[in-house]
């Protein structure tokens, strides 16, 4: 049986090592270049740091026309940002609309939020949003947590995870299995660093939680194999 891959459900490079599958984020203006020359999986869209007031047509525009590539298997990174210039309202906009597009292909979306977590969620309901959604980054209190997994999203954790008093450190255990992945993000780490203190945190093998996280990763992306 072939040796199962560390997944990283979301970083901005490529992966590091041939036992890691890296599903690579891509923001609007790099679209066209990365789909179709890169070998690999992506998730593309535009976040919330990039709205262009003025463009933000062009922009979904280029998510729709790419998001159909075989190789772009979620739509992200995605979502609300109270910390960046671009006005609330716009951003809705521009995740609503991606949303759709998610929706018409039958994709899931990873969803990056900052302080934003109600209105998030209000529009994934008002929406009547009916694909798989990962919250990445996670950082956040248990409350929060908790009402993300009651909604039936998933988590995905990164770096915050080697930070024993970070908020993801100590809710991790709590998190169930077939609501959690593992991520390197923008940092130079590797994955398997990630995954050796997810072990440690779960009281589990590393192995173990390489095969939850490719089970999860395979149902939530509707992929027969991960590698």
């Amino acid at each position: 049986m072939p040796q199962i891959p560390y997944i990283n459900i979301h970083k901005h490079g490529p992966g590091q090592s041939e036992d890691e599958v890296a599903v690579r984020s891509i923001f609007s203006q790099d679209i066209p270049q990365a789909v179709g020359n890169y070998k690999g999986q992506l998730s593309i869209g535009t976040h919330p740091w990039h709205l262009d007031p003025n463009n933000i047509e062009a922009q979904l525009a280029l998510v729709e026309k790419f998001s159909g590539h075989e190789s772009v298997i979620a739509i992200g990174e995605i979502g609300l940002d109270r910390k960046t210039p671009a006005p609330l309202e716009l951003q809705k906009e521009a995740f609503v609309g991606q949303l759709d597009i998610a929706v018409r292909l039958n994709k899931p979306v990873i969803i990056h939020c900052v302080k934003a977590y109600p209105e998030i969620i209000s529009i994934l309901k008002s929406t009547q949003f009916s694909g798989n959604v990962i919250f990445h980054g996670y950082d956040q209190n248990r409350q929060i947590a908790e009402q993300l997994i009651e909604n039936g999203f998933c988590l995905s954790f990164g770096r915050a995870l080697l930070n024993e008093k970070s908020n993801a450190s100590k809710l991790f255990a709590k998190i169930p299995d077939d609501r959690f992945f593992l991520e390197t993000d923008e940092a130079d780490i590797d994955i398997r660093k990630i995954y050796e203190r997810a072990a440690i945190l779960k009281n589990r093998d590393v192995e173990e939680v390489k095969k939850i996280v490719y089970d999860n990763f395979n149902d939530c992306f509707n992929l027969k194999s991960a590698s």
